[in-house]
Parts: C-alpha cells; sequence; structure tokens
C-alpha cells in the first residue's frame, strides 16, 4: 500500500469522525496535528474533500452508484476500509453509493422494531396503549410479554408517554443506563458520548453511571453516561419540539443546531468552527432544512454554499 493510499483511508476515517462531532471536540485539535504531520496528509484530505465537492450525478455516471447499489441488496458484507483499500474508486464508491443510502435510511436500524429515516418523524402505539414518537434516524426495539414492559434505545431520540399499569412499569434502557417509569411522559435522546434525559411529566427513576439511582421529577434534565448523572439545563437536546415539526433554540451555539438539524438532511453540513460558535435564538421548521439555513443566514453574518445536494458549507462571511 503506497503512502497516499494510507493517508486516504485515515483522511475518510477523520471526515466520517469530525463530521459528527461539535467543532469544540478535542477530535479537531488531534486531526489538525495529523494534517500538518505530514504533506501526503494534506493531499489526502483534498483528495477526499475533492470526492465530496464532486456532484453525485457525477458519481452515478461514472458507474459507482449502481455498484454500491447491486452490494447491498445482495447483502454482502463489506467493511468500508476494504472499499477504500481499491484507491479513489473505493472511495467514490464508498462516500458516493454507501454512505449516500445510509443517509437516506441508517443500514445498521434496518432490523429495529420501531424506526425512521432521515428527515423522518414517527409515532407508534404500543399494545399496552404507551405512546412513541421517534425523531429522524432513530431506532427502538420493544419487548412487551406478560409482566414485562421494556424498550431499547438503539440510536437517536424517542419521547415516551407511558400509560399507568399496576405490577408492569416501563423500562428503558439505552447504552448508558436504564431508566423506569409508570404514568410518566420522558424524552431520551442517546448522543455520540453520553445520553441526555428530560422528564416532562411524573417521575422517573433512573440507573446510570457506576449503579447510580436518581429518582427524576417532571422539569428535570439530565445527563448521563456509564461514569455519571450530571444535571442539566433545558436546551434544544431535551426539547420536545421537534415531535410538532420544529427546533426550538434559545440562545444556543449554531453548532448545535446544525448537529440537530443533521439527521433531517442526507446531504453532508459542514460549518467552520468560528460559525459554529455564534449564538442563535428563534424557532425553525425541520421539513424545509434548506429554509432553516436561508433564516440563519438572513439573521447571522455566515454565507451558506451548496454543491448540489450532497454538501452545504456554512462559514462566517468573508472568511
Amino acid at each position: 500500500m503506497t503512502d497516499l493510499e494510507q493517508a486516504t483511508r485515515d483522511a475518510v476515517d477523520w471526515l466520517l469522525l469530525l463530521e459528527r462531532l461539535p467543532p469544540e471536540d478535542a477530535a479537531h485539535a488531534s486531526f489538525r496535528h495529523w494534517l500538518a504531520q505530514l504533506p501526503v496528509h494534506q493531499v489526502a484530505w483534498q483528495r477526499v474533500n475533492g470526492v465530496l465537492a464532486a456532484p453525485v450525478a457525477d458519481l452515478r455516471c461514472s458507474g459507482q452508484l449502481p455498484m454500491a447499489a447491486r452490494a447491498l441488496r445482495s447483502g454482502a458484507q463489506v467493511s468500508r476500509r476494504r472499499l477504500v483499500g481499491g484507491g479513489l474508486a473505493g472511495l467514490l464508491l464508498t462516500l458516493g453509493g454507501g454512505a449516500w443510502l445510509n443517509r437516506l435510511a441508517p443500514l445498521d436500524q434496518l432490523f429495529a422494531d420501531l424506526r425512521t429515516g432521515t428527515g423522518e418523524r414517527r409515532s407508534f402505539t404500543l399494545d399496552d396503549g404507551s405512546r412513541v414518537t421517534l425523531d429522524a434516524r432513530s431506532a427502538v426495539d420493544v419487548r412487551l410479554a406478560g409482566t414485562q414492559r421494556e424498550l431499547y434505545l438503539e440510536a437517536g431520540a424517542l419521547l415516551l408517554h407511558a400509560v399507568a399499569q399496576a405490577g408492569r412499569p416501563m423500562t428503558v434502557r439505552c447504552r448508558d443506563g436504564q431508566l423506569q417509569c409508570n404514568d410518566a411522559t420522558l424524552l431520551l435522546r442517546q448522543q455520540q458520548e453520553a445520553t441526555v434525559l428530560s422528564v416532562q411529566q411524573g417521575s422517573v427513576l433512573l440507573t446510570a453511571g457506576q449503579g447510580d439511582n436518581r429518582l427524576l421529577q417532571a422539569g428535570q434534565v439530565v445527563r448521563f453516561d456509564r461514569q455519571r448523572i450530571d444535571a442539566q439545563a433545558a436546551s434544544l437536546w431535551s426539547r420536545s419540539t421537534w415531535a410538532q415539526g420544529y427546533l426550538e433554540v434559545r440562545d444556543e451555539p449554531l453548532g448545535e443546531v446544525l448537529e440537530a438539524l443533521r439527521p433531517y438532511r442526507a446531504g453532508l453540513l459542514r460549518i467552520s468552527p468560528q460559525a459554529a460558535r455564534l449564538r442563535v435564538y428563534g424557532s425553525f421548521p425541520l421539513a424545509d432544512v434548506e429554509r432553516t439555513l436561508l433564516a440563519l443566514a438572513q439573521t447571522l453574518p455566515i454565507e451558506v454554499s451548496n454543491t448540489g445536494f450532497w454538501l452545504t458549507r456554512i462559514e462566517m462571511k468573508n472568511a
């Protein structure tokens, strides 16, 4: 393998990692260090971004998208690294085919009991009468049998209205812990590093961290992982307005607003660190991300540029 091929693999890894992390995450500093290490790293990064900037129509004409579709339909287990190992053709296939289809509908969630694709919200009434609403790109498994009432949040966010049933508390599990409730309304959002829980009605018993139990009442918000539980102020992550189709933002960073919009747009959203720090206030529709970006560009000192429908960049004006 040549140095450029190895650097290209690494550049794809950086791209997929940084695309889902906030600008203040330490990974961005590590990326800048990697980029400055060797000239070949800069060449590889420009190469990867050049592929991203190519219209998807060009990739389709090259025959890469049909190849990806055939591979996915056949159920072939081909890793991203193996595809990228083929050089630029593999990179085109990965970014233009499999990754594109994954942006439309998360491929690793196809077998969940309840799920949503990109830009999709759905509400479900369970057999016990409880109601679950899923945010875009979310997935939940359901177990309702005998005295068991259990949900497992695989990805994304859910808004749960758990009806009261004597002797059958509702248990909700996720990567970072579990909670129990009965006759309660809650929002649970699984993020990259931790999970956010907002109790909107009733009470919830949360078990997380190192076996830490905490009884939470309506109005309380916490962020928890496998190590600890921390009280949080209300934020766009804990508000349930997305279930009504809009994002409510109250003096919060533009970078977080863009992060909340990512599940509603198949194309990539890239934002500069300077633009990500701008503060935002307002209500924005989720059904039309382009309209939301236009509204932001009219009220903030930013420029929004599109490369087809595949890539949108948000940067400071005159940057």
